[in-house]
């Protein structure tokens, strides 16, 4: 299921260099006009983050209560994005994208640490690298209002992607602390 996952989200997190060579090029399908791929395109990256969130919840749980660091990291990737985006809009002709794409996706995928996707801050997800008690540093990504302290830190539902990466789904209101339904948990970081 993790190889399954780790894939998908570097699809979702990469897909944008095609979706910007594809409305550079000005690529039509058949009776769709150019600005209908464009928006299929569009769409495509979208859909890929909300199945990612999907399958997210088959993953193993662990809970993280308390930590010594914890600092928002969701301005820390637009150069890489930036960089990704001149890449595909400089690329020359198709085959070069298709080299450009295949070389940032496996870095992606096989670096497994470049999970950032732009999609996740418009469905409410932030960015954190946190470091724990023990002094694991653990990168999570987290839905809901920013955190800014250490006291803030209460996640007894973190689904696990890989050995430095976490991501929490969903927020109970009732004690302020990230909780999932999952009774399955592994032990805390």
């Amino acid at each position: 299921m993790n190889a399954l996952y780790n894939l998908l989200l570097s699809l979702s997190a990469t897909f944008w260099m095609v979706v910007l060579y594809g409305i550079k090029e000005k690529w039509s399908i058949g009776a769709l006009s150019t600005w209908m791929v464009g928006l299929l395109l569009l769409i495509i990256p979208v859909i890929l983050s909300g199945l990612s969130l999907c399958i997210a919840r088959k993953l193993a749980t662990y809970s993280l209560h308390e930590c010594e660091e914890v600092t928002l990291a969701d301005n820390e990737f637009v150069p890489t994005y930036l960089g990704y985006f001149f890449a595909a809009l400089s690329a020359p002709d198709r085959m070069t994208m298709i080299f450009l794409f295949g070389i940032v996706f496996a870095f992606t995928f096989l670096l497994k640490t470049q999970y950032f996707n732009p999609i996740y801050l418009l469905f409410g997800y932030h960015y954190y690298h946190i470091k724990t008690n023990g002094g694991t540093k653990v990168f999570a990504i987290i839905k809901g209002k920013v955190i800014r302290n250490c006291s803030d830190v209460n996640f007894k539902c973190l689904k696990r992607i890989n050995d430095s990466t976490y991501l929490v789904i969903r927020r109970e209101h009732n004690d302020d602390a990230y909780i999932c339904k999952d009774t399955r948990e592994g032990e805390g970081k």
